[in-house]
């Protein structure tokens, strides 16, 4: 190869690079940076995972069941998070997915899914989109902490607004039994990625 062509290839490869690092977000006005934020897993109850599919096997309507992962917290700028779910199958009802949580308050936003087909806000109970167990959906939630809000996007259509948090926040996504819910469940993340600016 020629010392043109390879210079060439060297700025093409550059550019790509460049561009991966400031890839745009799914929804919502940027520019916004990609961001590996770091996470743990947390079980308990009849919680387990494996790789990316977070499971309850028990049909207890008590006590904590619990397969998620936590996000490390932030308390500036703004953050995107993006994540496509598919519900495997839900013997039980009222199993939260993703959760955008006020580090040291609590639970948020809480996007859950109930039977026969829904995905809803667990803070009052308002149905976010129709959904079908099985079927892959995308999510994206986006957490403003100059304004303290959260939004909410379901296969990139705007479907909620949360104001009013308290700083830190992280999220979390896995399979989380609610107060009024109970397993077995399967659910499976794939393509999650986080955005910042």
């Amino acid at each position: 190869m020629n010392i043109k062509k390879l210079s060439v290839l060297v700025s093409a490869v550059a550019l790509l690079g460049g561009l991966a690092s400031t890839s745009q977000a799914q929804v919502a006005n940027g520019p916004w940076s990609s961001w590996s934020p770091s996470y743990n897993t947390q079980t308990s109850g009849s919680g387990s995972i494996s790789g990316t599919t977070f499971s309850l096997s028990s049909s207890s309507s008590s006590g904590e069941h619990r397969a998620e992962r936590r996000y490390v917290s932030f308390s500036s700028g703004s953050r995107q998070f993006e994540g496509t779910v598919r519900v495997n199958s839900l013997g039980g009802d009222r199993i939260c997915l993703k959760q955008t949580f006020q580090d040291g308050t609590g639970p948020w936003n809480m996007i859950a899914v109930k039977k026969p087909g829904s995905l809803y806000e667990v803070q009052g109970g308002a149905t976010l989109a129709g959904y079908t167990i099985g079927n892959s959906v995308r999510i994206n939630t986006v957490s403003y902490t100059g304004s303290q809000k959260v939004v909410v996007y379901i296969n990139g259509s705007q479907v909620e607004t949360i104001t009013g948090g308290t700083l830190p926040f992280y999220d979390k996504l896995g399979a989380y039994r609610t107060n009024s819910g109970n397993g077995p469940v399967s659910v499976t993340w794939s393509g999650i990625r986080f955005w910042q600016k």
